[in-house]
């Protein structure tokens, strides 16, 4: 009985995860990686069931410290304001991180030939991230700080709103990163414009 170990899983995370970004999802077969990981594809097969699962890993290790930053926000007694600036911040510092820019450029590049691709990104990336905001509008609609039926709805919206621009340009690789000044400047006009949307009566003057 083969014996696994977390090293040997996250070697293969990461040579898989190398071919897929310089070779093409399509183009990386569990023959490859096996021959890259250098055993055979039974010995891959004893960790991963398809190239589908190790893809779905990968994504899930290379945000794993990015996702960690995400989650570092302030409590409600800090406010919506400060709470929503971090928020956004933390979200542009992940979505333009280089980790996850290439993983967006490999799923647009291949997701209409592997559907499987979107879905995968989607299950373990920017529905998580959804989730996370969602609760936090939820919560903030639940103390009457804002009005908003659909958390969901809303998050979607808070999300797009600190993406305008500069997403654009690093994805198509017009820009590399942005700074810290160049996310605050972005951060700040998407919150103004969600406020001015949901922010709850008398709290909109204040």
């Amino acid at each position: 009985m083969r014996v696994r170990s977390e090293k040997k899983r996250n070697e293969i995370i990461s040579i898989a995860g190398a071919l897929f970004l310089r070779e093409g999802y399509g183009s990386v077969s569990m023959a490859t990686i096996a021959s890259a990981v250098g055993g055979s594809k039974g010995t891959l097969y004893g960790y991963f069931s398809s190239k589908e699962e190790i893809f779905a890993a990968f994504v899930i290790a290379a945000g794993k410290q990015r996702r960690e930053e995400f989650l570092l926000l302030p409590g409600t007694e800090a406010g919506l304001l400060a709470t929503l600036t971090a928020l956004g911040t933390n979200y542009l510092r992940l979505l333009l991180s280089p980790e996850i820019m290439a993983i967006n450029r490999l799923v647009i590049a291949e997701a209409a030939r592997f559907p499987e691709l979107g879905r995968i990104f989607f299950e373990n990336g920017p529905k998580s991230v959804i989730g996370v905001i969602a609760a936090i509008l939820a919560d903030a609609a639940s103390r009457h700080e804002l009005t908003l039926d659909d958390p969901v709805a809303g998050a979607w919206r808070f999300k797009a709103l600190c993406e305008v621009q500069l997403f654009e340009q690093c994805l198509w690789a017009i820009r590399d990163g942005a700074t810290e000044e160049e996310i605050a400047r972005n951060v700040e006009p998407a919150i103004s414009i969600f406020l001015n949307t949901y922010r709850a009566g008398d709290s909109k003057n204040t």
